[in-house]
């Protein structure tokens, strides 16, 4: 029977073209379920999205349109050198195939690396889905104590992390600013209490009515910035140490005239007919990590609360209860689409690894190319599902 049947074609088709329309079926078929799959996930993108634009708009301000860019960039080359593989096999051209093959594959190779670079920043800094998402320390063996914190910190770190979290409320050199942050350089408590004191206040924080605040300001836990460790506190403290003046008696004074002042600018919520919004009243910072959370998902009330805590009302402390809380859902889908993306186009690699070395060893002609071909098609859907992430994720503004 296989002296009936031209070279690579297989017993139970009639001849190369029933095999190759078969082939074609085939990934076609395996194609539409991909559709299917990745359809799900915009559609669920596009419901979560419309519920809470908030919450892409707060963060769309951490992911990197030039990375996006780049990728989608390198992803169109290797569409391009992928057909022209399919072509050059057809002209039975193996060399220039082999060049369009490698090609591809190194444009896959870029994207992956561009890709991880983006997922360490965010590893890094605990922007990820879940319960990691607002983790502030390292843990052991799972078994959830903290790891001790040094017992001196990195001043030039510090100094980057108080431009970027403590600035805004506290000055350029721990001055104050009124209505915002207490002066720190003269301060007695700073003064007074260690730095391990120090670091244990911060990460807990202090509400505007607590009986010892002399401001009756809110100092929120860890300064309003959830992803900072014990050891990134600690790098603080040591550069507010360097910012450090004896205090004096007309720092006092000073303390009590501040007090004054804020209560004086203490202003009333405004109304439902206001036309400010909640993205308008989110405090603004040099680096996105230092901003609140947005609304999201928060529980029934919390958006009330997250207002007057932002008017400086005292009697409605923004703490941990009424702050909003489910920014994690945004990097969660973030990852959950890009990731299975990702996962398909190392898929994709191997294919065409395959592919390589099929063609290295002669197995395609002009006859048979079926199998380059059906490669093509899966690499192009892959490319083009990027196509629709790129602007849904990177260019949400």
């Amino acid at each position: 029977m296989s002296d009936s049947h031209a070279p690579n074609v297989q017993h139970h088709f009639r001849d190369i073209a029933h095999q190759h329309d078969a082939a074609k079926l085939g990934i076609w078929l395996f194609l539409a379920t991909e559709i299917l799959l990745f359809g799900g996930l915009f559609c669920g993108y596009a419901v979560f999205r419309a519920n809470h634009p908030g919450l892409f708009e707060w963060g769309e301000q951490f992911l990197d349109e030039r990375y996006g860019a780049a990728n989608t960039a390198v992803l169109l080359i290797s569409s391009l050198t992928m057909a022209m593989a399919i072509t050059f096999v057809q002209r039975e051209q193996r060399r220039l195939a082999m060049v369009s093959l490698g090609i591809t594959f190194v444009c896959a190779c870029i994207f992956m690396a561009i890709k991880s670079v983006e997922y360490e920043h965010k590893f890094h800094d605990h922007l990820v889905g879940g319960i990691a998402f607002y983790q502030v320390a390292d843990h052991e063996g799972g078994g959830g104590d903290h790891v001790a914190v040094a017992a001196h910190g990195d001043e030039a770190k510090g100094k980057k992390l108080w431009n970027a979290t403590c600035r805004s409320c506290h000055g350029v050199a721990g001055e104050g600013v009124p209505g915002q942050g207490t002066v720190l350089n003269t301060s007695e408590f700073v003064h007074d209490h260690s730095d391990q004191e120090l670091v244990d206040f911060v990460m807990v924080g202090r509400p505007a009515n607590a009986p010892d605040s002399v401001l009756f300001l809110q100092m929120p836990p860890k300064g309003g910035n959830p992803m900072l460790k014990e050891t990134d506190i600690l790098d603080i403290i040591t550069y507010v140490r360097t910012l450090e003046i004896a205090p004096t008696a007309g720092d006092v004074a000073e303390e009590v005239t501040q007090e004054e002042t804020v209560v004086e600018e203490v202003v009333a919520v405004p109304s439902d007919d206001s036309e400010e919004t909640f993205m308008d009243s989110l405090p603004r910072s040099s680096v996105p990590h230092a901003m609140a959370s947005p609304e999201g998902l928060a529980p029934e009330g919390a958006a009330e609360a997250q207002k007057m805590a932002v008017y400086k009302r005292p009697e409605v402390p923004q703490t941990d209860e009424n702050r909003p809380a489910n920014a994690h859902l945004f990097f969660g889908l973030y990852f959950l689409m890009t990731g299975l993306h990702g996962i398909h186009v190392l898929v994709g690699m191997i294919v065409i690894g395959w592919l390589m070395w099929r063609l290295q060893r002669g197995h395609f002609n002009k006859q048979y190319y079926a199998p380059v071909e059906c490669g093509g098609l899966y690499w192009h859907i892959v490319d083009v599902i990027w196509i629709f992430l790129f602007p849904l994720w990177y260019l949400i503004a």
